[in-house]
């Protein structure tokens, strides 16, 4: 699906507050309310946009620890790894990236205790050869 400009303006105001009425989208846009329904159910239906979620705020995120953690998989076990790490509810979301490593794992828990015992699981699954941690100590933006 190619984009138009209206479709990123549309887009870039749902990143804002994806809670935004149409009618509220359609006066910040200077769009008709028409134009924007149209464009959310295209946007929606070419999976453009995935879903509407809930922005979790600085006073949960202040409670919990989050940790990047880098992974070096042994040859042939990629699928094996990311599947046991979509099973364990502390990691957040898991990408292939380029370079020495090979995934990188967005972890979330709510102690230290809870990081240690996580990470210490992380190591046991069969084809992770090698795990480095960075500990998010503060957050300057997010706009996911």
């Amino acid at each position: 699906m190619d984009l138009t400009r209206n479709d990123h303006r549309i887009l870039a105001a749902l990143r804002r507050d994806a809670r935004a009425s149409i009618s509220d989208l359609a006066r910040e846009l200077d769009l008709s309310r028409t134009t924007v329904q149209k464009r959310l159910r295209q946007l929606e239906s070419g999976n453009i946009i995935a879903g509407y979620h809930a922005k979790l705020g600085e006073e949960y995120r202040a409670g919990t620890l989050q940790a990047y953690v880098n992974l070096v998989i042994k040859p042939r076990y990629s699928a094996t790894v990311a599947k046991a790490l979509e099973e364990m509810e502390e990691v957040e979301a898991l990408y292939t990236v380029s370079g020495k490593i090979d995934l990188v794992a967005i972890m979330r828990v709510n102690s230290p205790t809870d990081m240690d015992r996580a990470l210490d699981r992380i190591g046991e699954i069969k084809g992770i050869e090698d795990t480095e941690s960075a500990m998010v100590l503060a957050t300057k933006f997010d706009r996911r």
